[in-house]
């Protein structure tokens, strides 16, 4: 079967239909091809996706103002963010008396802040500034850690690259320094969530259900009080995986947590959530919480399915996220008829392919050019992706949902209603048929 779009071919094999029974997977893990204008953001990025949310640390970026800039915003959060502001003739000479004396500055104007987080950039990753040895002066000045970051953009092929750096960081420096020792018993720390528009506080209401305990949420509630206590927890819950897999790993191995995979996106996803974190602690509540979660959630989205019927949507964010929310948009009634992600691993598209239907695409590292050929040869009814493929969609007359998401939250099963109240109002908005080109108009009333 064709994609129906045009590939450059050394992409061939990043593009994929699904046939029937037989697994076919993108090839993923590559650099992006030079001159390829591609969606991905660099390793600096990735590493603020990871650490932009912790509260009480000071965030200096030592690198040009741009980079700071760049790093200001994660996930639609404006955060205050401090910068060296290197120029051209501190690339030359080098910067290390800047570094150090930004320290002290922002050390001053936020007094109480537990730690200095130092991010390094391409600027000073080139001319090897001895980031290490600058912290390690400044932290004995300003009597607080001084972490380095050290996450130059170009170190990685994708932003997942600051995610491994930035869950060392936290390894290293943050996780498990308070002096309790002792397990708290209904205690867990949920891995690789973020807090977008309040999910975090979704899937915390789930766990208050179950009687258990949230200690840490990495990074959506991780003072550093709280990342110094999270060795004490019994079970990590890992939502993401990308972001969260080598911090289960890690704090597996260092304290002996066991960790749990699981989605609180969808319906059947968060049911399985909870169903499995139930088992691992032996309650016996789970199964009163999923049913009641699911009673109330199909009969809030009711009014929503049959303006979400049989449409066709378009899925295009970040990574291990694709299988569940494929599964969530199936359970609204739509069809999935691509998904794709900048940098997913191969685990992610195996768990994506499982659960679309025949005849999706699969894509890696989609271009920007790859992306607009697909729009305007599948005509989805909806694209769901992040704020860089937003615009692209519009001009297309395509309507968009940026995921992470910027209204409500999605996660748990309050979180699907959102979803499902979200969509059908973007899906059905008259303001797209003056958008849709001719042929697109002709199609639609052929299908109906």
């Amino acid at each position: 079967m064709s994609v129906l779009i045009e590939i450059l071919p050394s992409r061939r094999g990043q593009v994929v239909v699904k046939r029937g029974n037989v697994p076919v997977l993108p090839e993923c893990g590559r650099p992006t091809l030079p001159g390829v204008i591609s969606e991905r953001s660099c390793a600096f990025y990735g590493a603020r996706w990871m650490l932009a949310a912790i509260p009480d640390v000071i965030h200096l970026v030592h690198g040009p103002a741009g980079c700071a800039y760049y790093g200001s915003t994660v996930r639609r959060k404006s955060y205050r963010i401090f910068s060296t502001q290197l120029v051209e003739r501190d690339i030359i000479f080098g910067a290390g008396a800047k570094l150090y004396q930004a320290v002290l500055e922002a050390c001053a104007l936020d007094p109480h802040a537990c730690a200095v987080l130092v991010y390094a950039t391409c600027g000073t990753g080139l001319i090897g500034e001895d980031l290490l040895a600058v912290c390690n002066r400044a932290a004995r000045k300003v009597n607080r850690p001084v972490v380095p970051v050290n996450a130059p953009g170009f170190c990685g092929r994708s932003q997942a690259a600051g995610h491994d750096i930035a869950a060392r960081v936290l390894l290293d420096y943050f996780i498990g320094t308070g002096e309790a020792r002792e397990p708290v018993d209904n205690g867990v720390n949920v891995l690789g969530e973020f807090d977008v528009q309040g999910d975090l506080d979704e899937i915390d209401a789930l766990l208050k259900q179950l009687g258990l305990k949230l200690i840490c949420a990495f990074s959506g509630r991780a003072s550093v009080s709280a990342m110094a206590g999270a060795h004490r927890a019994r079970l990590n819950i890992v939502h993401c995986q990308r972001t969260g897999h080598l911090l289960a790993e890690g704090m597996q191995d260092r304290f002996g947590i066991p960790y749990l995979k699981v989605s609180f996106f969808g319906l059947e996803e968060t049911a399985s959530a909870v169903r499995s974190i139930a088992r691992f602690f032996g309650t016996t509540g789970g199964k009163e919480v999923i049913e009641e979660g699911i009673r109330n959630a199909r009969k809030a989205v009711t009014p929503f399915l049959p303006k979400l019927a049989g449409k066709r949507v378009a899925l295009f964010f970040g990574a291990s996220r694709m299988g569940s929310m494929a599964r969530a948009f199936a359970e609204l009634g739509m069809d999935v008829v691509m998904i794709g992600s900048q940098f997913g691993c191969r685990e992610d598209y195996q768990d994506a392919e499982a659960k679309i239907k025949d005849g999706a695409v699969l894509i890696d590292d989609a271009p920007e050019k790859d992306l607009e050929e697909f729009i305007s040869e599948r005509r989805p009814h909806l694209m769901v992706g992040g704020t860089k493929e937003k615009y692209l969609a519009h001009k297309l007359g395509v309507p968009f949902l940026v995921f992470p998401q910027e209204m409500s939250p999605f996660a748990g099963f309050r979180g699907f209603i959102n979803l499902a109240r979200e969509a059908a109002g973007l899906v059905s908005a008259p303001v797209w048929r003056m958008a849709w080109p001719k042929c697109y108009l002709a199609l639609q009333a052929k299908e109906s």
